[in-house]
């Protein structure tokens, strides 16, 4: 080839298609990067519309009903009425009858007693509805992470064909010419054909994200390709400030509190219940055709200690078991938001390490495009910095999506992203933070169907 040709070519490689943006491309520009996630009003909605959450709350009225139930008790009013015929031996005949009216009567401790477990009863259904739409806010997190990776695996496979394709092209002429050997075309023809077959995966898996993530969510509108994540945010603030937060604000752990706590009163209500409620009435009597009347009142009393007192103890037992449920639960939601946060800061630095790497081969990729094009490289070499590329390439990609996934599930454990309530956090010493040195970027546009 002469020196004209080769100069041509190489102006021709340095004018191919540009390879996905890097953290620094990024960087040059003056806006900040719109994170890649769908508006909070449709998140919400979709969340709302999921069974779990249905379920959560349809329990909760139940739990409601329940408490209404206990505060204002079962001891219902119970009417008598007994007729008969009185027969004596002169051969009279008389009707009478017997009319009782009793109802049991609560210890006016035990009625506190009863309201309180109802309250808390009606508060952990509230707590479950708040849990589930939290779960469904996690759930629809990861499949939307899972999409935004597999569409960065695709995007990056079909550039990987087109430039293979280019690759093919030239080394075709250059067969033709004379210029290249026959098994130059061979290894780029086998090298297009792998490159294909990954991208027909790739498109596969995508596919198969998306499909899921509408199945679970289809009031969620899905843009026709996954937004890019380009450049993840990295965790603000201290990561003991949201640890702290996600403790603080974790409907488990709200969830156990108030069951310790009904277990509490519920022992309580067994150890009142060892006295026994009165049953109170009225007795009216109609003797000897009515020529007798009687007028009474009924006192009723249940006798017997030993059942009640060993429900008492059943009841105390299972309050001290709740009680260190609690603490087991806060102490595991704990640990898991220490190791979530550090996966976050962790991730974020594996990303710029990934993406460092990817611009290293993308340099060296673009050195054997050149040696190639001077005659001072054989396919081999572009084949193998080509694959280099694109291996960093996918594993940048991926790390990128994993520190956007990480972030965001702090966000979402701490009730800063899609999350139905205002709630504050109550500040407990100077360790902690304000509201806005802990807030995250703001959702980005969304990016409708392309």
């Amino acid at each position: 080839m002469s020196r004209i040709a080769r100069v041509l070519l190489l102006v021709w490689l340095m004018a191919a298609p540009a390879w996905p943006l890097r953290a620094a491309d990024v960087a040059a520009d003056a806006s900040p990067p719109a994170l890649p996630l769908p508006p909070e009003d449709v998140v919400l909605r979709a969340i709302a519309d999921l069974p779990e959450v249905r379920y959560a709350e349809a329990a909760a009225e139940a739990a409601r009903a329940r408490g209404d139930k206990r505060a204002i008790g079962s001891a219902e009013a119970q009417l008598t009425f007994i007729p008969q015929q009185r027969r004596i031996d002169s051969g009279s005949r008389y009707r009478e009858w017997e009319l009782d009216l009793t109802k049991s009567v609560r210890w006016p401790g035990k009625v506190a007693l009863d309201r309180r477990i109802g309250a808390l009863e009606a508060g952990t259904g509230q707590l479950g509805v708040e849990d589930a739409h939290h779960q469904g806010a996690r759930l629809l997190l990861a499949q939307w992470m899972a999409w935004l990776r597999a569409g960065t695996d695709a995007r990056i496979a079909v550039e990987q064909v087109a430039l293979l394709e280019r690759d093919r092209a030239v080394i075709g002429r250059r067969v033709e010419l004379g210029d290249a050997a026959v098994k130059d075309r061979l290894a780029a023809d086998a090298a297009l054909s792998e490159a294909r077959a990954l991208a027909l995966e790739s498109a596969l898996a995508d596919a198969a994200a998306r499909r899921d993530l509408g199945a679970t969510f289809p009031s969620l509108p899905l843009p026709q390709r996954a937004p890019l994540a380009i450049a993840p945010p990295a965790l603000p603030g201290a990561p003991a400030a949201w640890v702290e937060r996600i403790v603080t604000r974790s409907h488990e752990i709200g969830i156990a509190r108030r069951n310790a706590e009904r277990g509490v009163a519920e022992a309580a209500r067994a150890r009142a219940d060892r006295v026994p409620d009165p049953v109170l009435g009225m007795r009216l009597l109609s003797d000897l055709g009515g020529r007798e009347k009687v007028y009474g009142v009924v006192l009723s009393l249940p006798l017997g200690m030993r059942y009640r007192g060993a429900e008492a103890a059943e009841k105390g037992a299972q309050a001290a078991a709740a009680r260190a449920q609690a603490e087991l639960v806060e102490r595991e939601v704990r640990l898991q938001a220490a190791q979530q946060v550090g996966r976050a800061v962790a991730l974020h630095a594996v990303w710029r390490q990934r993406d460092a790497a990817f611009a290293a081969a993308r340099a060296s990729a673009a050195k054997a495009d050149r040696a190639y094009a001077l005659g001072e490289a054989g396919i081999a070499e572009v084949l193998l910095a080509r694959q280099a590329r694109q291996t960093a390439a996918r594993a940048s990609g991926r790390a990128a999506v994993d520190a956007l996934e990480a972030v965001e599930r702090v966000a979402v454990d701490a009730h800063e992203r899609w999350h139905r309530h205002d709630e504050t956090l109550p500040v407990q010493g100077d360790a902690r933070p304000s509201a806005s040195a802990l807030k995250l970027p703001a959702l980005g546009e969304w990016q409708g169907a392309e």
